[in-house]
This record gives C-alpha cells, sequence and structure tokens, in this order.
C-alpha cells in the first residue's frame, strides 16, 4: 500500500525556526517507519512564497520579489537536509508547474466561484481577512504582528464554502478525516456548527501583483493561502499524473493549529469541489513557545541560521 505524507509548507516572509524543524521531525519520523514496513513512500514539503507580506520584505531589503523568495526557500531546503530529513520532494509555489496546476484547478472550481464586493479587515502580517467579533477580541490589533487591522473594501472572487457546511462536518464526524488530537477535531467542529461562509480566494493586481493571475482576468491574482493549499496535489502532479492517480490522497499530513480552518474545513470543501479524495489524518503539532509567545517566522529569536542579504 502506497504510503503519502507532507508537512505544511512555510511561509517564506522570515527564515526557518525550530518550530518547523520540530514539524519535519514528525513527519520524518511517520515516513521512514512507512519505508521500513516496504511500503512506497512520498513525503512532501516545501515553502509557501507569494503574497504581500513577502513583496513587502523584499522591498524592504532592496531585493526583487524573486531573488529573494529563492535565498529564503533555499534556507528551507538547506534545514531538511541539516536535520537528516528524508523528505522525496520539495515544492515551491513559484514553481512553474504548482502555477499552471493551480489555474487548472481554479478552472475545475468554477461552478463553485463568483465575483462579489467585499468589505472587511486584513492583516498584511497575517495575509488574512478576519471578522469584525474576532477584530474585537484582540482590541483591533492582530495579537501576532502588533499592528491595527486594515479595513478594505475590494471585488474579489468568491468560493461557495458554505454549500459544503454540511459535507465536511459529516466526513469529520464520521472519521473519513480524521483529526489528532481530538481536542483539535472538537475545536474545528464548533466552527463549522457555527457556520461557514462563502470566502475571498482573490485579491486585486493593484493591491497584490505577487500572486499566481486568475484565469480570464488580468486584474487578479489568487489569494495566497488559497493557492498555497493546493500543493499537496499539484506537487504529485494533479490531475493527469501518475503520481496523483496512484499516491493521492494523503494518510497523514502534519499541520500547525494555527491553520487548521485552512486544511480541514477550506481545503476538505476544495477536495469536495473537485471530487477528489479527502486525506485519511491531519496531525495538528503544539507550538513551541519563547516567553509564552508562538514561534514564528517573524520572531528573529527563535531563527535557525540568521543569513546577511
Amino acid at each position: 500500500m502506497n504510503y503519502y505524507i507532507t508537512t505544511s509548507i512555510p511561509y517564506v516572509n522570515g527564515e526557518p525556526h525550530i518550530g518547523f524543524g520540530m514539524e519535519l521531525l514528525q513527519a520524518d519520523v511517520l515516513a521512514r517507519y512507512a519505508r521500513q514496513q516496504g511500503k512506497p513512500v512520498i513525503f512532501t514539503t516545501g515553502t509557501d512564497e507569494h503574497g504581500g507580506k513577502v513583496a513587502e520584505k523584499a522591498k524592504s531589503l532592496g531585493l526583487e520579489t524573486k531573488a529573494y523568495t529563492d535565498k529564503i526557500s533555499k534556507l528551507f531546503r538547506d534545514l531538511a537536509k541539516q536535520l537528516n530529513i528524508s523528505n522525496d520532494r520539495f515544492i515551491r509555489t513559484t514553481d512553474t508547474g504548482h502555477e499552471q496546476r493551480a489555474q487548472l484547478i481554479w478552472e475545475a472550481l468554477k461552478n463553485d466561484i463568483y465575483k462579489g464586493s467585499y468589505t472587511g479587515l486584513y492583516c498584511t502580517g497575517c495575509e488574512a481577512i478576519v471578522t469584525e467579533a474576532v477584530a474585537k477580541e484582540n482590541g483591533g490589533i492582530c495579537p501576532d504582528h502588533k499592528k491595527p487591522y486594515e479595513k478594505i473594501q475590494e471585488d474579489n472572487y468568491f468560493f461557495k464554502l458554505s454549500a459544503y457546511a454540511p459535507k465536511i462536518q459529516t466526513a469529520i464526524e464520521s472519521g473519513a478525516l480524521q483529526i489528532l488530537p481530538a481536542t483539535r477535531k472538537h475545536e474545528i467542529l464548533s466552527v463549522i456548527k457555527g457556520g461557514l461562509t462563502d470566502i475571498s480566494i482573490s485579491r486585486p493586481k493593484e493591491k497584490i501583483a505577487w500572486g499566481i493571475p486568475v484565469p480570464g482576468d488580468k486584474d487578479q491574482v489568487m489569494y495566497v493561502w488559497f493557492e498555497a493549499l493546493l500543493n499537496y496535489i499539484t506537487v504529485l502532479g494533479y490531475p493527469e499524473h501518475k503520481d496523483y492517480k496512484i499516491f493521492w490522497t494523503a494518510n497523514v499530513q502534519v499541520i500547525g493549529k494555527d491553520i487548521l480552518r485552512l486544511h480541514a474545513a477550506i481545503r476538505t470543501a476544495i477536495l469536495l469541489g473537485l471530487e477528489a479524495p479527502l486525506p485519511k489524518t491531519l496531525f495538528i503539532v503544539v507550538f513551541l513557545n519563547v516567553e509564552g509567545k508562538k514561534m514564528s517566522n517573524t520572531r528573529l529569536s527563535v531563527v535557525i541560521r540568521k543569513t546577511k542579504f
């Protein structure tokens, strides 16, 4: 029986930290164990490289954005080698193959995509839109980046997430999509039962130019997290490659708790829209903390290696 395992793909707005190193090690243990059992294995990791904050970081360093992403992505690739991680593949979302396949997936989902107007609050550091309730709970300031949320109003493309809520809930409750530990299962079920709304999956190119163009609309780029969620199948050559046909679905995907909703709800809806099998297990790792705060690419105290640009 084939065995497919992935880590999340970290954002390249900063250098590798030991929290992601731990994620790599946990996935590596599972991959090695599967190989010892004689199973054919594909183990993937990689880097998430589009979006506004990556472009801003590159600009602050006086670098072209692609040159900057090349440097940071190499640090993550080197980290895997330094830790003797046995990954078979390393995907970059700036790879031509990923960009082309992301556009194919957009076209395949076109019946679930529509254009509409969005007004809300946004954090560039998180590359995320937040609800008024979340913003109010945080006092109007992103707790991770210590900056006020920005109010935006723009015409974007939306994905019909709400239409898939019942199927997502059923998949998780039945164990078809297993979420470990159980506390995270209960957490995401609470979110789903509270109601899933349709989500914006693009941004105007005039706001964020560093991204994958939306097919048929030169003025829009795909929202970074939307196309990043596709990497787990694009790295296998979705939809036509033999590797996709024989290795998907994923046996285990190792991710951090902060991206649980993206993977358990939104990515699940995308796969349902594609009529693709769901992953068997999402394994949610805990955060490593420094002075009571989670490690992240932007907290230099936890960077594994500091690089001069």
